[in-house]
């Protein structure tokens, strides 16, 4: 999936706990955040693994879903797909 022309970003200046991140192609949820993160922070120690999702590990390159295999949910510098509001910045 190509990255998200800017018209499909939300800006949000925090991500609340209960977000899930999620796979734009398939729509399956990734990894649930179990601490408020602000967009200037890390995901690092705020995300829990679905059922059957790898642990997250950051990195500096776009991740890639693991079940589906095509679905882009994570973007640099942080843009981002969520199940409840979809592309985020």
């Amino acid at each position: 999936m190509p990255q998200p022309f800017p018209d499909q970003i939300t800006a949000l200046p925090f991500l609340n706990a209960g977000t899930i991140l999620s796979c734009p192609d398939c729509g399956i949820g990734l990894y649930l955040l179990t601490k408020k993160v602000t967009r200037d922070g890390t995901f690092e120690g705020a995300v829990q693994a679905m059922a059957g999702v790898p642990e997250y590990k950051r990195g500096s390159t776009p991740k890639t879903c693991p079940l589906c295999q095509t679905g882009q949910w994570w973007y640099p510098p942080g843009t981002i797909h969520t199940f409840q509001y979809g592309w985020v910045a």
